[in-house]
Formats: C-alpha cells, sequence, structure tokens
C-alpha cells in the first residue's frame, strides 16, 4: 500500500478506533480507500461489526437467570454477615518482592496506601511497611503528606472524558514515573495500550475496569501489550496512585494524548 493507504495488518489496529469514530480525517480517508480495494478486510469488517450482535443473541437467553442467580447469592451473603471486608482486589507477589529486593520508592508507597485497606495484607505482608492510612478529604489535598512532590500539581489532561493526571515523581535512572489520576464521575479513560508494567491504587471513589470493580485500596495491574478502558462509577470521581515503567499509547487523533517518559504531552 501508499503512504496515504494503510496496510491489512495497520488495517485490523485501526478497526476500534474506526468503530468509535475516532479517527483523524487521513487515517479515516486512508482506511476507506483500502477497505475500496480490499474484499478480505471488507469481509474482516463485516465480521467485526457483526461480532457484538452475534454476543448478544447467545447470551440473551442465559443472562437473566444468571443475573437473578448472582442476586440471590448476593442476598444471602448479607443475610448470614458474609460481605466482604477490605479491598478484593491485591499486589500480585511480584509486586512485594520487588519492593524487598529493589526499594523501589513509588511501588512501596502504593503498597503503603492498600495495607492502610487491607487487614489481610498487613497480617501476611505488611511487617517490613507501615501502612499509610488516609485522612479523611479528597486528594490530592489529603495526600500531600506522603507525595514526592507536594501541591500545586501541574494537572495535564487525557483524553476528551475530562480525565487528568498530574506527575508527583519521577526515578532518573529507570525512568519510573508516578501520577496521581482523576477520572471524573460516570466518565471513561480513552482506551489505550501499555508499552511496559502498569500498577496503581484505588484512592477514592470506584472504578470498572473490564471485569474488576475496583474500590478504595484496591490493586490494579497491567502488562505491556495490554489495552483498556476503565469507567468510573456514577456519583463520585475517582482518584488513584499510578506507577508506570514506560508511556502509554493511543491509535488515531488520541495520539496527541501520547506521554512520553518525562510524563508531557507529545
Amino acid at each position: 500500500m501508499t503512504i496515504l493507504i494503510p496496510t491489512c495488518e495497520r488495517v485490523t489496529e485501526l478497526l476500534t478506533a474506526y468503530e468509535e469514530g475516532a479517527l483523524g480525517p487521513f487515517e479515516w480517508l486512508g482506511l476507506k480507500l483500502h477497505l475500496f480495494l480490499c474484499p478480505p478486510c471488507q469481509t474482516f469488517l463485516g465480521s467485526f461489526e457483526r461480532t457484538p450482535g452475534l454476543l448478544r443473541e447467545a447470551l440473551d437467553d442465559v443472562s437473566a437467570p444468571l443475573a437473578e442467580q448472582a442476586l440471590a447469592g448476593a442476598l444471602a451473603a448479607l443475610r448470614e454477615g458474609r460481605v466482604p471486608r477490605g479491598p478484593q482486589h491485591h499486589p500480585e507477589p511480584e509486586a512485594w518482592q520487588a519492593v524487598a529486593a529493589e526499594g523501589d520508592a513509588f511501588l512501596s508507597l502504593l503498597l503503603r496506601v492498600h495495607l492502610g485497606h487491607c487487614e489481610a495484607c498487613r497480617q501476611t505482608q505488611g511487617s517490613h511497611l507501615e501502612p499509610i492510612v488516609l485522612a479523611p478529604g479528597t486528594p490530592p489535598d489529603s495526600l500531600a503528606s506522603i507525595l514526592p512532590s507536594e501541591p500545586p500539581l501541574r494537572w495535564l489532561r487525557w483524553g476528551l472524558g475530562g480525565a487528568h493526571l498530574a506527575q508527583v515523581g519521577r526515578t532518573p535512572a529507570s525512568g519510573t514515573l508516578l501520577y496521581l489520576a482523576k477520572l471524573p464521575a460516570g466518565r471513561q479513560a480513552p482506551s489505550h495500550e501499555h508499552q511496559g508494567h502498569e500498577c496503581s491504587v484505588i484512592l477514592s471513589g470506584r472504578l470498572q475496569d473490564g471485569p474488576a470493580h475496583l474500590s478504595p485500596g484496591d490493586w490494579m495491574s497491567h502488562e505491556a501489550g495490554q489495552w483498556h478502558s476503565p469507567v468510573a462509577d456514577p456519583g463520585e470521581a475517582c482518584w488513584s496512585l499510578v506507577h508506570l515503567d514506560k508511556p502509554v499509547r493511543f491509535l488515531g487523533w488520541r495520539r496527541i494524548f501520547n506521554f512520553g517518559t518525562t510524563g508531557s504531552i507529545r
């Protein structure tokens, strides 16, 4: 293909952004020209567009009974006092091992925040780390005493949904970054790919990240190559601390929101 018209491999990468209306004008035109000239990609796009409907048809017959069963189980747990306490998503063993071996200050900070919420992890992992119990209040005010960089913070807009990030720390030797992130209530972060490992801990509010519903103290971890687009619950903004060892990547016109290792928009 030409400079304007993408290859078949590139077309498959752009289809999600195309369906979301997120392509810039030149990529949109190039994709349209490719599809006009390439019957195999036309067939692939047709299958791509039909998949959600086919999934809905397949799940319609079983979704109601499963939902009723889940609700009955939750109500039974409430009646019997089996309500989970503390975070339901915990750091992977590698996170605890990394802090013990390398003394990563940013990772240690995230783990200490988690320990402040999680009695189970305090009993099994917290002997060498002092838990951070956050005072009542909304970040960043309640975090001023523990962040490497004290407010006022330089906030950067991340996408068009109102998400904001502020870099609060950077390790010069490794380039790892620590961000404070805010996602407004009911809003979705733009879909992005991780080029390195990410771990984060929820400070306040709640977040839906794929199948995981996360609450304060809950831990998130994503490896290189993973895509996600978390959504904040309605009613309250979600705040989190995010530890990145490499930048994230967007497709289409959202490339203007790609972050470099210094945390500035490029």
